[in-house]
């Protein structure tokens, strides 16, 4: 089977990314997955904001979720609020089978909370983490779910050596997706080699590749027959290349 598509925070063709719009617009166009980044504020509500840190506002680990202001404008929508709105949207487009949601944890400590929200909303859902504490976790309260082990990280604020480390650790992933139970790998497309589909495959392991955006890697990525995911900024696009190859 060709890969299925991951719209990556709604996707950013039919409205802004990771705003709810966007969401709502991938919902109504029946997409395969919609990726959403989720953290935990300092009063343990969970929101769907990509960066650690909001501009002239703080840490949202540090923050409660009333003081974050643009929260209120639907600028960081709470876990809930945005599977109501795919709801809401589904049910407006009378669209067939409901989008699945591609859970991307941010941070760590908060996975049985994200998990149990979107177990109450009876949605189909794969989660990817770049710390392999949290694939445990999260394997430890969803063993049924898909739980990918994501590699790409920029090593940002690590020293030197910790930083050579991390990237070793993913170039050769294979001892970390062992010990932490991950049931796949969420790789950066430059990390998606062929030996690493190649391990995955002879384990039944899911293989996502991110983010990719332009026309030439699209459609090689959305031919291949040992990648299960592509997530991308571009979902329309992407159908319309997949239709076409």
């Amino acid at each position: 089977m060709r890969p299925t598509i991951s719209w990556h925070r709604g996707g950013s063709e039919l409205a802004a990314s990771a705003t709810l719009a966007a969401f709502a617009s991938a919902a109504e166009r029946a997409a395969e997955w919609i990726e959403v980044d989720v953290r935990r504020t300092a009063d343990g509500r969970l929101v769907c904001v990509h960066d650690s840190r909001l501009p002239a506002i703080g840490a949202i680990a540090d923050l409660n979720y009333d003081s974050l202001g643009v929260a209120q404008r639907g600028t960081v929508p709470t876990l809930q609020e945005l599977l109501a709105v795919l709801d809401e949207a589904e049910a407006r487009s009378g669209a067939g089978d409901r989008s699945g949601l591609h859970l991307d944890l941010k941070g760590t400590g908060h996975e049985s909370e994200a998990i149990e929200v979107i177990r109450e909303s009876g949605r189909r859902f794969l989660v990817t983490t770049l710390h392999d504490e949290s694939v445990m976790a999260a394997r430890a309260v969803a063993p049924d779910v898909p739980v990918l082990l994501s590699l790409g990280r920029t090593g940002a604020g690590l020293e030197l050596g910790a930083r050579v480390r991390m990237h070793l650790s993913e170039l050769w992933p294979y001892g970390r997706l062992r010990r932490c139970g991950a049931t796949g790998v969420a790789a950066m497309y430059l990390l998606a080699n062929p030996m690493l589909r190649r391990w995955c495959r002879k384990r039944d392991m899911t293989v996502l590749v991110w983010t990719v955006d332009g026309s030439a890697a699209l459609r090689r990525w959305l031919i291949r027959r040992d990648v299960d995911i592509v997530t991308t900024n571009r979902p329309v696009a992407a159908l319309r290349l997949r239709a076409l190859s």
